[in-house]
């Protein structure tokens, strides 16, 4: 995660398929505004591609402004992989990322029941076994099944189990409550495994508000709200 922006992790329509036909390729963009403290400091933008049983996805944070002169950060991923029985399974994933203090290069291949993390690092004893984490989804793909606009029934019940090839985060959804015109559900970022004993002083769980406005028949994911020991940061939909 991005030093000073919280925990964030991003947007996606459900992959489809048309019977009787071909399968149709869809890409959807997204792009959100980062503001830190009232200030906007960066952009997340990525793109998701479905088609099928099939998706990809990839995503950039970057600063920008004032910002990118005083600060450098980046966080540039990508993954593919298939969508079984509604549940996403990736199969590669690619990070490149630097919050300042951490820098990362890694990939994240899942064959079968192996997962297996590629990165110049050596394991740190606190990290967790890559293979104990079955089931669980990268980053990238967090992001979008976290931001994706949601149907009435599925409002506010995400749950999300992540394993960045070195640490397990649970992210889960509830309510939701009503404000004006909009609803926002109540989420936490649960650091789960793999942290150092530093790491986990600055906090186990982090609380967050995701807001929506309802479009047609789908409630439109609109920003993502997080206090941090760093601050406070939100993140805008366009």
């Amino acid at each position: 995660m991005i030093k000073k922006f919280g925990r964030t992790v991003s947007l996606i329509s459900l992959a489809f398929s048309l019977s009787g036909a071909p399968s149709l390729a869809e890409t959807t963009d997204y792009l959100f505004d980062v503001h830190l403290l009232g200030i906007k400091a960066g952009e997340l933008k990525y793109s998701v591609r479905t088609k099928g049983d099939q998706y990809s996805a990839a995503g950039k944070l970057y600063p920008t402004g004032v910002v990118a002169s005083m600060t450098t950060f980046r966080f540039d991923v990508s993954v593919s992989g298939n969508v079984k029985d509604g549940k996403y399974q990736p199969r590669l994933y690619s990070e490149i990322s630097d919050t300042g203090k951490r820098q990362e290069e890694k990939s994240i291949t899942y064959s079968g029941s192996k997962i297996r993390v590629k990165s110049p690092k050596l394991p740190k004893p606190h990290w967790l076994n890559p293979n104990t984490q079955q089931g669980k989804v990268d980053p990238m793909t967090a992001i979008f099944l976290v931001l994706e606009d949601q149907s009435p029934e599925d409002l506010c019940k995400q749950k999300v189990d992540i394993f960045d090839g070195a640490r397990n985060v649970l992210i889960t959804l509830a309510g939701p409550r009503t404000s004006r015109n909009k609803v926002i559900c109540d989420g936490n970022y649960q650091r789960i495994g793999g942290f150092s004993k530093a790491e986990l002083k600055d906090g186990t769980n982090f609380p967050f508000t995701m807001t929506y406005v309802k479009t047609g028949d789908l409630y439109r994911a609109e920003r993502f709200d997080v206090k941090s020991v760093r601050g406070r940061a939100a993140f805008v939909r366009r």
